[in-house]
């Protein structure tokens, strides 16, 4: 369940980021290095909480960290190729 919160909330962060940064006028490239840098860093932050608070192995959270970071990623990437401008 908390996988599934965790990608939500990414997928959520995703249409802010895109939403808000094409208002303030930036471009999509710019917004597309800026939130998988910053997805990047959240997942990371949620493994190691994961390890330390669940007590989880580094394997098991290296497999639900590349998911949970494929997926927002992925949904970027289809975004950016369906609404080319």
């Amino acid at each position: 369940m908390h996988t599934t919160i965790i990608i939500t909330f990414g997928l959520i962060l995703l249409a802010l980021v895109l939403f808000i940064g094409e208002r303030l006028g930036f471009g999509r490239q710019a917004l597309s290095y800026g939130f998988i840098g910053l997805w990047l860093a959240l997942t990371v932050i949620n493994g190691a909480v994961g390890m330390v608070t669940a007590h989880q192995p580094l394997r098991e959270e290296l497999a639900v960290g590349s998911l949970v970071f494929a997926v927002p990623v992925l949904a970027l990437v289809c975004y950016l190729v369906l609404t080319k401008a």
